[in-house]
């Protein structure tokens, strides 16, 4: 069975976008999932640091960039899976374990804890390797493009999407002055 392009390219770009998104989210303030992590492993001493998830958020941003390139979209696939596993595993703690402390996830403000959205996010990354391991080999140019471009689109609607609050605020009229 093969994958048409355009579904592959449509995964990995989308998938892509959530590693980017949430590499970026977890760089700029890593505090909201380290205190998350720590409340939901419990750990003593040090436990997960603002190093840690900036760690973390490097892996995710160089799997997101690995799978817009053609000759690293086999490595970037597994690695992109490995980062769903380990999201699903988080999502699937923060259930068992019950987990209040928001997650910041994709640099959204509100708070919700690890949960849910995190297992079936997980899940959905893990299925990023099977396709790419299904699909043959893409033309590079037109590949890179393709992939590329739905980043970039993805990862500003997804930005869009975390943040909607701030841009509601924005496209509000301005009160009358008197």
């Amino acid at each position: 069975m093969a994958v048409h392009d355009s579904v592959l390219v449509v995964a990995n770009s989308a998938a892509a976008s959530v590693l980017f998104v949430a590499g970026v989210a977890k760089t700029v303030s890593p505090a909201r999932l380290s205190r998350a992590l720590n409340a939901l492993f419990r750990r003593s001493g040090k436990g997960f640091t603002r190093a840690h998830v900036r760690l973390f958020a490097g892996a995710e941003i160089l799997a997101a960039l690995a799978l817009a390139g053609t000759a690293t979209r086999p490595v970037g696939a597994w690695a992109t899976g490995v980062l769903g596993a380990s999201f699903a595993l988080a999502g699937v703690l923060g259930l068992v374990r019950g987990g209040g402390t928001a997650c910041g996830c994709l640099g959204a403000t509100g708070g919700r804890p690890l949960g849910w959205p995190n297992v079936l996010a997980g899940a959905l990354l893990m299925t990023v390797p099977v396709l790419n391991q299904a699909a043959g080999t893409a033309e590079p140019a037109a590949y890179f493009f393709q992939v590329s471009t739905g980043l970039a689109c993805g990862a500003l609607l997804l930005c869009l999407w975390a943040h909607r609050g701030l841009v509601k605020d924005l496209t509000r009229p301005l009160p009358a002055s008197r």
